[in-house]
């Protein structure tokens, strides 16, 4: 008898996933797609006229609910939507040993009955995991290095509804866009920051003329209804890093430009740049900062006497930086004070040549919290590093006087990468650690890097430190205060440790999580974001309602992302952005 060879079936033309667990509304629609049938290499299989054999698939429209049950919406209003695709029997033809079509006497192809569910499945992959002993502690070399093992893992198809959301959304086009931070509004909504390369998709009616990349200001109400968006365009691109809201819901956004045609004369190869909006979306002023070589904002925070600090690094000696007293060799990380209209209040430059600031905030009695990475030794170095990169902090008072400063890490690579006032007093920093020595003998370390979260005291001494981990990468990118504690976002490769009630949907999850004032993380309170393919959470913010609102970039189109549009082409990311539900009591 001879040996029969499946044939495979590729829905090559299917964008969405199948999700189970899904529950379908009454009066939902059908939908069908038809896919061809294709052989193990990827070529479609004909007849026996050479027509190609295809097999209709047959799906339902369905709304997105999350774990609770409740429906979740988009900007628009409406309710989001996907595909499901049932169990299907498809006919596929039989092949003999050697990969031919099998006909019966009369001439006819031979096929069987196949029942087939389509599916996502991630790539999947070789990583190496620490060995753990049976206490669970992780089994480590003489030099302090995990031991470690390879595994094949593979990608389940990922689940929307999965967690508390109840609004969301995406923009951006097929060059490669990302929500960069979400700032809430004192009218009970938010504005997010986009950074966009795109001119097609979200950007169609946008862009214009513009250079790439463009800022784009968008502005939602409490319901997250789209209310308006704004665009910096300029002749050469604007890199958007930061975002802030002031008591007034006037907003600020800084980056970096090499623009000629924004209002001011561009001092040098790049120039640092806040945009001043109000809650109208329109622009006030527009202030440069620097000189002749390359300057730059990371980050921007609303003070409470109507200016604004931004965070950022120079290269110049001269311009309006010409005060910080950098010589021609060294580049530092910078502070800046802005008043109201845009003029000067006072600038710090603090550390040397491989300094990093990436986050600022402001207390309520104006004292700035500058966090960072340093790596920087000798001259101007605010301290000597534990490792190759440790995180760091300054503290400077309302007029700009420096305080103190405090170092976190060990031997290895430590960053802040974000920071928040604390209700009181003081700050919390978080971000991510490799290291299990020094200052994070603590916390140890549980594989790849940590995700790290500090609070420090007005007077500069830790009050306490947390982590969240698995055996892979996590990282906080984002932290905010809530009413009883902090809110934090990130991304995260793991699945296992803190992340084994939630998993991993495939590549790098975006996640959020709660803590409590002292720092514990609150039970059920850590939740995942996205699909099979690669997300991440770059900031996040508290609502007056209690939601919180998180956003970043996707390359998903399934799980949590499933029926988005715009979508991401797979290549290049697309920015979304997601409000889940206040705490429950």
């Amino acid at each position: 008898m001879k040996k029969e060879k499946w044939l495979i079936l590729i829905a090559a033309l299917l964008l969405v996933s199948v999700f189970a667990g899904l529950s379908a509304c009454g009066g939902n629609k059908t939908t069908s797609s038809t896919v061809a049938v294709t052989d193990e290499n990827g070529e479609v299989l004909t007849d026996a006229n050479g027509n190609p054999i295809t097999a209709v698939l047959q799906g339902e429209i369905v709304e997105l609910t999350n774990a609770n049950g409740e429906k979740i919406y988009d900007e628009n209003g409406e309710v989001r939507t996907t595909v499901i695709y049932g169990e299907q029997q498809i006919a596929v033809p039989v092949t003999d040993e050697n990969g031919n079509l099998v006909y019966d006497e009369a001439g006819n192809l031979v096929t069987t009955l196949v029942a087939y569910t389509t599916t996502t499945v991630g790539s999947g992959g070789i990583t190496g995991i620490p060995i753990t002993d049976s206490n669970g502690n992780i089994v480590t070399r003489p030099n302090g290095d995990p031991l470690t093992y390879t595994a094949t893992y593979t990608v389940t198809p990922a689940l929307p509804g999965q967690n508390t959301v109840n609004w969301s959304s995406t923009f951006g086009g097929t060059g490669g866009d990302a929500f960069v931070d979400a700032a809430a509004t004192p009218d009970g909504g938010f504005a997010a920051l986009v950074q966009a390369n795109s001119k097609d998709g979200s950007m169609a009616s946008l862009a214009g003329d513009s250079a790439a990349p463009i800022p784009v200001l968008i502005k939602y109400s409490r319901r997250g209804r789209l209310e308006w968006r704004q665009i910096v365009s300029s002749d050469s691109g604007v890199q958007a890093m930061g975002l802030a809201v002031d008591e007034n819901g006037n907003i600020a956004v800084c980056g970096l430009t090499r623009a000629t045609n924004l209002g001011f004369a561009a001092a040098g190869d790049y120039d640092a740049v806040v945009f001043k909006f109000n809650d109208d979306g329109e622009l006030q002023w527009t202030k440069n900062f620097g000189g002749s070589r390359a300057d730059g904002f990371e980050q921007i925070a609303a003070a409470p006497d109507g200016g604004f600090v931004a965070v950022g690094y120079s290269s110049s000696s001269d311009g309006t930086g010409a005060s910080l007293g950098l010589s021609a060799a060294r580049s530092a990380p910078i502070v800046v004070k802005f008043g109201a209209d845009g003029s000067i209040a006072w600038q710090r430059a603090v550390g040397a040549t491989g300094d990093t600031l990436t986050s600022v905030a402001v207390d309520t009695d104006g004292s700035v919290y500058a966090a960072g990475s340093f790596t920087s030794s000798g001259a101007n170095s605010l301290f000597t590093s534990y490792g190759r990169a440790d995180a760091g902090l300054v503290k400077f008072s309302s007029s700009g006087e420096q305080q103190w400063v405090q170092q976190f890490g060990g031997s290895r690579v430590d960053n802040f990468l974000a920071v928040t006032a604390a209700s009181d007093g003081g700050c919390v920093a978080v971000g991510r650690s490799a290291s299990r020595d020094r200052t994070m003998s603590k916390l140890s370390n549980n594989g790849g890097y940590d995700a790290i979260m500090v609070k420090y005291n007005a007077n500069g001494s830790i009050a306490w430190q947390s982590v969240v981990h698995g055996l892979l990468d996590d990282c906080f990118t984002g932290v905010c205060a809530t009413e009883d504690g902090y809110a934090l976002a990130g991304y995260t490769n793991s699945s296992n440790s803190d992340f084994r009630k939630v998993g991993n949907r495939g590549g790098t999850d975006a996640f959020l999580v709660r803590t409590d004032a002292s720092g514990k993380v609150l039970e059920n309170t850590l939740q995942s974001y996205g699909g099979t393919r690669d997300d991440r959470f770059n900031g996040i913010c508290a609502l007056e309602s209690g939601e919180l609102v998180a956003c970043g970039a996707t390359l998903s189109t399934d799980g949590d992302l499933g029926g988005s549009a715009p979508a991401s082409d797979g290549k290049n990311t697309v920015g979304m952005i997601a409000r889940f539900e206040a705490a429950k009591d």
